[in-house]
This record gives C-alpha cells, structure tokens and sequence, in this order.
C-alpha cells in the first residue's frame, strides 16, 4: 500500500474550490455534508474522502 501526504490547507483549498464551483460555498458544503444531504455526487465523495478533515475554524465567518 503506498502512503499520500497531502497538507492540510491543500485540502481545504480544494474542498471549497468544488464547493464554490457548484455555488454552495464551503459553509454550506460542510453544513450538507454533516446532515448527509448533499446530492452532487461529486461533493458526497468528497465529502466521505476528505470531510473528517474541515472544521469549524477553517469555515468562513457567518455574515
């Protein structure tokens, strides 16, 4: 089995990136994913891959 090391703000970057491609915004994505509500298929995977990873600090402010 080979090992990946990927840093962290890597992976936030890209979260959002395809969360903001989709108009959700990385809140929503991450507020979706928590409920399991989200219905693209490609933000689920990413969610179920790398959503232990997001945490409330790297979420944008409420406005």
């Amino acid at each position: 089995m080979t090992s990946l090391t990927v840093p962290r703000e890597e992976i936030v970057e890209m979260l959002e990136r395809n969360a903001n491609s989709t108009g959700l915004g990385l809140r929503a994505f991450y507020e979706l994913g928590k409920e399991d509500r989200l219905d693209n298929p490609l933000l689920r995977d990413l969610w179920l891959i790398w959503g232990d990873v997001l945490t409330e600090s790297d979420l944008p402010a409420v406005a």
